[in-house]
C-alpha cells in the first residue's frame, strides 16, 4: 500500500540518494533540493510516497510563482520497482489541484525525449508537446517540454 504525504526536510538525504540512481546523467544537487524545500507551502508544493515500511519510493514537485501564470512542475520520480502502480499518476494529479488552488494558468513540464512511459502518461493527462530542448539534461540528451492548459 503506497501512501502519500509532504516531503520534509528530513527527507532530504534520501532524496538525494535516489536523485542520483534516477537521474544518474543530470542528478540535483542537496542544494537544489534545499530550494525545492524553500517556499513550501506557499510557492511549492512538495510530496512523497511511502511503501508499507515508510521507505520513500517517489517524489515530485512543483512550483507556481503567482496567481495566473504556469506552474512549473520541478520533478516527478518513482523508484523503478514501484513503476506503473499510478504513482506518478497520483503525484500529477495532487500538483495539478494544489496549482489550480495557487490560480495557475496552466502547467508545464520537461520530459526526456527518451522516456516514452513518462510521455505517455503526460499526453494521458491531458499534456501536448510544445517545444524541445536540445542538451536539457545534458549533452545530447534533449527533453520535451509538455503544457498542459486549465479550463477557466
Amino acid at each position: 500500500m503506497i501512501s502519500y504525504r509532504a516531503a520534509i526536510q528530513i527527507d532530504l538525504p534520501v532524496l538525494v540518494s535516489m536523485e542520483r540512481v534516477l537521474f544518474a546523467d543530470s542528478p540535483w544537487t542537496t542544494g537544489q533540493f534545499k530550494e525545492a524545500f524553500q517556499g513550501v507551502p506557499t510557492i511549492r508544493h512538495f510530496l512523497v510516497a511511502t511503501n508499507e515500511q515508510d521507505q520513500i519510493v517517489g517524489y515530485a514537485a512543483v512550483l507556481v510563482v503567482a496567481p495566473g501564470v504556469e506552474a512549473d512542475v520541478l520533478t516527478v520520480a518513482v523508484l523503478p520497482e514501484y513503476a506503473r502502480q499510478g504513482i506518478a499518476t497520483h503525484f500529477m494529479g495532487e500538483l495539478e489541484k494544489w496549482s489550480k488552488e495557487k490560480e495557475a494558468s496552466a502547467m508545464m513540464l520537461e520530459v526526456g525525449v527518451e522516456n516514452s512511459g513518462a510521455i505517455a502518461l503526460y499526453e494521458k493527462l491531458g499534456y501536448q508537446t510544445i517545444a524541445t530542448r536540445k542538451s536539457y539534461y545534458g549533452q545530447g540528451l534533449d527533453a520535451f517540454v509538455m503544457r498542459k492548459e486549465f479550463g477557466a
